[in-house]
Parts: structure tokens; C-alpha cells; sequence
């Protein structure tokens, strides 16, 4: 799942016609090294990461207590492979100050 919204992101970058080639080069090369780091992550991290996100869905929790378990296995990641965390960052930064 991680991957396809890696690849998601990749062909919306690539097909953009309005975003500079410099931008685009910035995304592609994040997305790059968000796709080499992720190959040291455990599937089940991940798996978790993404079921944490559901988790007000599926099992009929609130709101805030869905936010609270991600929120936590957020920090799990982040202190696992903290060189993923540092890209995804990188990568929201770059979009947001794209205005995406």
C-alpha cells in the first residue's frame, strides 16, 4: 500500500504540467529515497502504520482515540527508521511550500 501511494505520488509529479522541472526533480529524487529506505522497514510496521489510519472505521473508535493510536505508532516509526521519518517529512515540506 505504501508503495502504491509512492507511485501514485511519482506519476502525479511526472505528469504535472505545472510544476518546474527543478520541482519535479526534487519530488522524483524524495520519492526515490523514501522507496530505497523503505526496503529496511519491516511489513509488519507497516502494515501497522496503515491499519492505525483505518482504525476509527473499522473498529468504531472516536475520533481522538484514532488520532491517539496513530499518533503513537507514528513515534514507533520515527524512532525505528528515522531516516523514513526525516524523508517523509522532507517530502510533505516540498509539497506544502508547493502549495500542494
Amino acid at each position: 500500500m505504501v508503495e502504491d501511494r509512492i507511485r501514485n505520488i511519482e506519476n502525479r509529479v511526472k505528469s504535472s504540467a505545472n510544476l518546474p522541472e527543478a520541482a519535479k526533480s526534487e519530488l522524483l529524487e524524495l520519492l526515490d529515497s523514501m522507496r530505497a529506505e523503505l526496503q529496511g522497514v519491516k511489513k509488519e510496521h507497516l502494515e501497522r502504520a496503515e491499519g492505525s489510519a483505518g482504525a476509527a472505521r473499522t473498529h468504531g473508535e472516536s475520533l481522538d482515540d484514532a488520532l491517539g493510536g496513530l499518533g503513537e505508532t507514528v513515534t514507533e516509526l520515527e524512532a525505528m527508521h528515522p531516516r523514513l521519518a526525516e524523508l517523509a517529512n522532507r517530502l510533505a515540506v516540498a509539497l506544502a511550500n508547493m502549495g500542494i
